[in-house]
């Protein structure tokens, strides 16, 4: 019974955290496809995604309400069976850093991971082995009905989480949030050590040194290569927030530091945008703009490529550049609108609430 709940939870838990923004683990196997060069499965992301958050979520609520008990226990076997293995291959190699098994709710090193896994392949184990010895109270047909609901239910929180954002939002530009100070190194934070190779030559002869035992003045220094990293520091919740002009000049201090409110635009990619949202656009930024406040539009996409878009949709306010995984980072919806005030976010919005955007 423990093994049951045990499993159950840690099954609900992760299916439950990826479920929420399955945008973000479709992200993250577009990575691992990268990795494996399988690039080209990475269309078919968000697919895996919806189905891998949706049956280990459906799986950990069968264990908990003893609904299709066995189903419920190969189903865990199976996700297992194909987790642990990719974990344990993760450890040694440590193509991805982080493997999101929690989504962004919590991160774990690969190691960390790996037992996590190990862990619980030890309570499945004995589920499988006692898996026709847990009684159930009611008909098989009520139980079909009770998992048909069931993963009725969880697909159908995964679209409500696509077609908006979030239910929760577990990034680090969540509303309330400050970007200025988000981005603080503390004092006395961990600092990222490296050992460093130091290349020396003498009569001919190359060798390398390390910083503690480098030779004496009858050799010459050749080269100096970065070596395994020893200790990783500390990184902030936001480290990689830059807004730059199409001429490459940094403007994201003058933007955060802006005391009035500013409505960003942020567009992943100008041939991904809902061009049928180009007149709300504009009508949200002619309305900021007249109240006093700022509109600015940012991309990932090529200078050319936002001055076509600019044309085709009469867009008036700046256009600036950001990177495309901040962009992604920031908000789930391309396009979307946040409101920032003092580096603060006060609020952000998908594509299909633009309606529901009131300028004060």
């Amino acid at each position: 019974m423990i093994s049951r709940y045990l499993v159950a939870v840690v099954f609900i838990f992760s299916g439950f955290v990826k479920c929420v923004d399955p945008t973000g683990t479709a992200i993250k196997m577009e990575e691992y496809f990268v990795v494996f060069g399988t690039g080209f499965l990475i269309p078919l992301s968000m697919t895996f995604s919806i189905l891998m958050c949706g049956v280990e979520l459906l799986v950990g609520l069968m264990l908990l309400f003893n609904m299709r008990i066995v189903w419920g226990i190969w189903g865990a076997l199976a996700l297992m069976v194909f987790y642990t293995p990719l974990t344990l291959w993760l450890a040694i190699t440590n193509k991805v850093t982080d493997c999101g098994c929690f989504g962004d709710a919590i991160t774990l090193n690969n190691v960390q991971t790996f037992i996590k896994n190990v862990v619980i392949d030890l309570f499945i184990v004995i589920l499988f082995i006692e898996r026709k010895h847990f009684p159930v109270g009611i008909t098989l047909m009520k139980q079909w009905i009770a998992t048909l609901s069931m993963a009725i239910l969880v697909f159908g929180f995964q679209f409500y989480n696509l077609l908006n954002l979030p239910f929760i939002d577990f990034m680090p530009y969540k509303v309330g949030a400050n970007i200025p100070a988000s981005m603080i190194i503390p004092e006395g934070a961990p600092q990222e050590i490296r050992k460093f190779v130091f290349y020396y030559e003498k009569d001919g002869v190359r060798q390398g040194f390390d910083m503690h035992s480098l030779p004496d003045s009858t050799w010459s220094f050749a080269d100096r290569k970065e070596g395994r990293l020893i200790q990783k520091g500390y990184v902030p919740p936001i480290h990689d927030f830059m807004i730059t002009t199409p001429d490459n000049m940094d403007v994201t201090t003058e933007i955060l530091a802006n005391s009035g409110k500013t409505y960003i635009l942020i567009i992943g990619g100008m041939n991904k945008y809902n061009l049928h949202n180009f007149d709300q656009v504009n009508r949200i930024a002619e309305q900021a703009i007249a109240r006093g406040h700022d509109f600015i539009a940012v991309t990932s996409s090529l200078p050319e490529e936002f001055e076509q878009f600019r044309q085709k949709v009469k867009a008036t306010y700046p256009i600036y550049m950001m990177d495309g995984t901040t962009i992604k980072t920031m908000i789930r919806s391309n396009p979307g609108i946040m409101l920032i005030k003092n580096g603060t976010i006060l609020g952000k919005w998908h594509h299909r609430k633009f309606k529901r955007i009131r300028i004060e």
